[in-house]
């Protein structure tokens, strides 16, 4: 099979192409960055440039996995999108345009009692997928993690990650309010297999939650991280106001994302598992993935 990725160069995206090209034709969608993996071919266009469609028609790939998604100031209003809404929507104009069968991207976001541009953003492509006519399916992960690829420098730290550095490095930890709220983190190779299986499958026209084996507290994920590299930590609170004001003054905060941190995000993964035989594995089975250092 020859897939078209756009997203490529995400954390997600770099993985599932590695993944992915073990067995199919994988074609990587970039602006600058060359993906550095073995037998994957990155293609140098901007999805939402006018000359994007004809180019990657050239291609005839048999299927898109669209995970290209602006999500810093997604925070639009109910009438009017920012530059990164209108920009998510022109890069889905485009996906639809080359007639293909697609593979979304989506978030358990759509499922958050709190209305963000972000969340927004994802059930409108969804409805647009729905509503083409082409075969289609969504994933929506909840906190996907793993291990950092060499020589890969997605544009945005990956949260697990960065997470992951703090608890072995520093005698404190920061977290979102109390951490109470569950998070139910899938390895992004189950999350890559999954998608696979779809599209090995045939897509068939529905959203599926993705999650890992077990729903996890902030708290249960920082001690978890911990207790894989053998350390002790504190945890510090920091009060949802504040997180609020440095969202609004620091680049790599999405107010939108934050107003959301004290908001469980859980995912059902019984479609998902009964369509495609996935068996996610526990956070605790795969958080050695995340560590700077592998205890020996």
């Amino acid at each position: 099979m020859k897939l078209l990725v756009t997203g490529a160069t995400s954390f997600v995206g770099a993985h599932f192409c590695r993944r992915a090209a073990e067995r199919h034709e994988v074609y990587a969608l970039a602006h600058r960055t060359p993906m550095g993996l073995p037998n994957v071919r990155t293609i140098y266009i901007d999805l939402a440039a006018p000359e994007a469609v004809p180019r990657l028609r050239l291609l005839e790939v048999d299927a898109v996995v669209h995970l290209a998604c602006k999500v810093m100031g997604t925070g639009w209003g109910h009438e009017h999108p920012t530059a990164a809404g209108r920009l998510n929507r022109a890069m889905m104009d485009a996906v639809l345009a080359l007639g293909r069968p697609v593979l979304y991207g989506s978030s358990t976001c759509v499922h958050w009692p709190s209305d963000t541009g972000y969340a927004r953003g994802r059930r409108e492509d969804e409805a647009r997928l729905a509503a083409s006519g082409l075969p289609w399916a969504a994933v929506r992960p909840s906190a996907p993690y793993g291990p950092p690829l060499i020589g890969h420098r997605p544009t945005h730290p990956e949260s697990f990650h960065t997470l992951a550095k703090w608890v072995q490095t520093r005698p404190v930890v920061p977290i979102p309010g109390r951490g109470r709220a569950l998070r139910q983190p899938v390895h992004v190779d189950d999350l890559s297999d999954a998608m696979l299986a779809l599209l090995e499958r045939g897509l068939p026209g529905a959203a599926f939650d993705v999650g890992g084996a077990d729903a996890l507290s902030f708290r249960q994920i920082v001690e978890a991280i911990a207790a894989a590299a053998g350390r002790r930590t504190r945890i510090a609170p920091i009060p949802l106001g504040l997180l609020a004001i440095a969202g609004r003054v620091l680049p790599d905060l999405e107010p939108a994302l934050l107003s959301a941190a004290d908001t469980d995000d859980i995912a059902d993964s019984e479609m998902i598992i009964e369509v495609t035989g996935l068996h996610p594995r526990t956070f605790v089975e795969g958080v050695s993935d995340l560590l700077i250092v592998k205890k020996p």
